[in-house]
């Protein structure tokens, strides 16, 4: 059984993103989704790409989840922390697939809540992305 709507997986086709689906887990995994450049560090080298894991909901069309994994961990180039992030390890959050660990980062949409039946996986991207850009996780 499909992750997404139809649309969603034109909208992924078109656009070239590379991803992989676990049905069981509902995981959808963005392959090498892009960083913005000099912000982030992974294994103390500069990262411009990491892997996300997003867990679809049941309800996905109706209601759009505020948490996503990345691996590698990744860290800030200028040293300080990014809040609402874990690590791997005990209480941390962390997701498995396929042996690796992904971490969380969590972030709320209050601002600019998930319109039902409107938005769709480029929703998901674009606040990946936002959240990528902003890794102080303040909403403007």
């Amino acid at each position: 059984m499909p992750l997404l709507f139809d649309s969603d997986y034109e909208i992924l086709h078109k656009a070239g993103v590379d991803f992989e689906e676990e049905d069981g887990a509902r995981f959808l995994i963005f392959k090498n989704f892009p960083l913005p450049k000099d912000i982030y560090l992974a294994d103390g080298k500069p990262a411009d790409a990491v892997d996300v894991l997003y867990v679809i909901q049941q309800n996905y069309n109706t209601s759009g989840g505020d948490m996503f994994w990345v691996h590698p961990r990744l860290h800030r180039a200028d040293g300080k922390p990014i809040p609402n992030t874990g690590g791997p390890g005990p209480n941390e959050d962390s997701r498995t697939h396929k042996g690796t660990v992904f971490c969380r980062w969590s972030r709320h949409w209050h601002k600019n809540p998930w319109k039902p039946k409107v938005d769709d996986v480029q929703t998901i991207m674009d606040r990946i992305s936002w959240a990528f850009k902003y890794p102080d996780a303040r909403r403007s």
